[in-house]
């Protein structure tokens, strides 16, 4: 049962959504109270993001009714849902970066000085903000660049952007899918300063343990319909997941014992000012590495720098023990090494085409034949690894922007899979995907390894890389620190290295 003690702000009765014959909510209920954090959870396709854009008047619904306060709303605009003090601070943020902090949080609510005035009044722009900064405890400089601040002060500023406007309900969609650590605990005490104002908070993330850590109340939802709410204490991550994905997940991680193989790529004393500092690494066939580190500390660079992304000013590289100049992400291939990039969506697709083309890009020559291409070839290979990679899609065709988050990075694996890559770097390759999708990656990259195939994972997320990896190189400012090995890791040892608290040389764990 919900508490009692709490009024209620937001009130959803049996709402109901279709585009075209598709049924996506099906009678779904949901109550926000006043000072409230409520996880909102579900798989990628379960319906919570249209339910929330129906909160925000991105949508409107097709049946059921809407109560703020216990008055009845049709809200079927953005500016309306404002009007309500409905505020969404998306995933992806959305800030002007040459904008002060002030400037940003007043965007078009400029603030101006007397009738008839047409000027933005900068210093009462700023007054106002410094004031949020007080009320929320938020160490921020008002007249700073956006672009000067890091990720989690960013996302600081789009919470400022949303209280701003008087919002009651914050719908709060991935906050912390590029913060770190420290970042996520600082995000987390605005968080509680806003439940004390009685703000009522949505919280939409897969990741489990900050749901247990921050939430009050969870509703879990699976193919449009609610299967499950209540006190937060009521959930074990067990019983989340199989209320998510309507089974339990035996194993989270493979247990496969992996046999490590020969060295497929060996790089020694890299450099690259401000980013890499003396690094050498080697990886093997039959293995899967972490390259663990906070945001910032190197290890998404070092991928991008052996594949040739961005070149390092000193160091070597040696492919099947012979030296090699990777200088380009073609000469990375030629070398049969891929990479699949953390921006999916920037960097891995092209959105607007469907799965066929997206998954053959890499692979063109293969299909053409005299300057032409065999778009049968093309569909009968991208129908294969669809169904290898258990892709849920509506056609080869439809447009991968649509695909879950989950469904795409599927899509990318399947392009470089059909390159026939030896090592395979991935970086945050499971980041705002589901744990239903994360179960299915862990389950083909263990596959792939056991195919003497080399696996290199940079992540943030620390129980990503207990569970899967044979061995963890930590990295801290650019340098590797550490090598932990399976038997020995754990995530409090990991966030050690990781955070500088024990700043060495690299160490072996498990070996001195």
């Amino acid at each position: 049962m919900k508490d009692q003690s709490r009024a209620d702000l937001l009130v959803l009765t049996n709402i109901e959504k279709s585009f075209g014959t598709n049924r996506i909510l099906h009678q779904v209920d949901f109550q926000l109270q006043k000072g409230q954090v409520h996880a909102l959870l579900g798989a990628n396709g379960a319906g919570k993001s249209t339910l929330m854009k129906i909160i925000a008047g991105e949508y409107t619904k097709d049946a059921g009714t809407i109560r703020i306060e216990g008055e009845e709303v049709k809200i079927q605009s953005p500016g309306q849902a404002k009007q309500y003090g409905i505020s969404v601070i998306h995933q992806e943020l959305h800030l002007v970066p040459e904008f002060t902090v002030a400037e940003n949080v007043y965007l078009g609510k400029e603030l101006v000085q007397g009738p008839g005035a047409f000027l933005l009044s900068r210093k009462t722009a700023i007054q106002k903000t410094q004031e949020l900064l007080d009320r929320f405890q938020i160490q921020l400089d008002p007249l700073v660049k956006v672009k000067s601040l890091s990720i989690g002060q960013q996302q600081l500023v789009e919470i400022l952007k949303a209280i701003s406007e008087d919002s009651r309900v914050l719908v709060m969609d991935e906050p912390t899918a590029t913060l770190t650590s420290g970042e996520t605990q600082q995000l987390f005490a605005v968080i509680e300063s806003l439940k004390a104002k009685g703000i009522g908070i949505i919280y939409i993330s897969h990741r489990l343990d900050e749901i247990q850590q921050i939430c009050d109340y969870v509703t879990i939802m699976k193919d449009g319909r609610k299967t499950a709410e209540g006190p937060i204490g009521a959930f074990s991550n067990e019983r989340i997941i199989e209320c998510m994905v309507g089974k339990q997940l035996e194993r989270f991680y493979p247990s496969t014992a992996r046999i490590r193989g020969n060295v497929l790529l060996e790089a020694k004393n890299l450099n690259k000012t401000g980013v890499l500092r003396d690094v050498s690494v080697s990886f093997h066939r039959g293995e899967v590495v972490g390259l663990f580190g906070l945001l910032g500390a190197g290890q998404s660079e070092l991928l991008r720098v052996l594949f040739g992304v961005e070149p390092a000013e000193e160091g070597s590289i040696l492919c099947g023990g012979k030296p090699v100049t990777i200088d380009s992400p073609l000469t990375a291939m030629k070398h049969r090494i891929a990479l699949v990039t953390e921006n999916r969506k920037e960097e891995g697709l092209v959105l607007e085409l469907g799965a066929d083309q997206n998954i053959s890009l890499c692979s063109m020559p293969q299909f053409s034949q005299y300057g032409l291409r065999s778009m049968s070839r093309i569909k009968e290979m991208a129908a294969h690894y669809v169904q290898k990679l258990n892709i849920k899609l509506h056609s080869l065709h439809h447009p991968v922007r649509q695909l879950s988050g989950g469904n795409q990075q599927k899509v990318i694996l399947s392009k470089w899979l059909l390159t026939s890559p030896d090592l395979i770097l991935l970086s945050e390759p499971t980041r705002g995907i589901d744990v239903g999708a994360r179960s299915e990656i862990y389950r083909l990259l263990d596959e792939l390894a056991q195919e003497d195939k080399g696996i290199v994972i940079a992540s943030s997320d620390a129980d990503e890389i207990v569970g899967l990896c044979d061995r963890i190189l930590v990295m801290f400012k650019g340098d590797i620190v550490a090598e932990v090995k399976k038997e020995e890791a754990s995530i409090e040892l990991l966030m050690e290295y990781a955070s500088g608290a024990r700043q060495t040389s690299w160490v072996e764990v498990g070996t001195c």
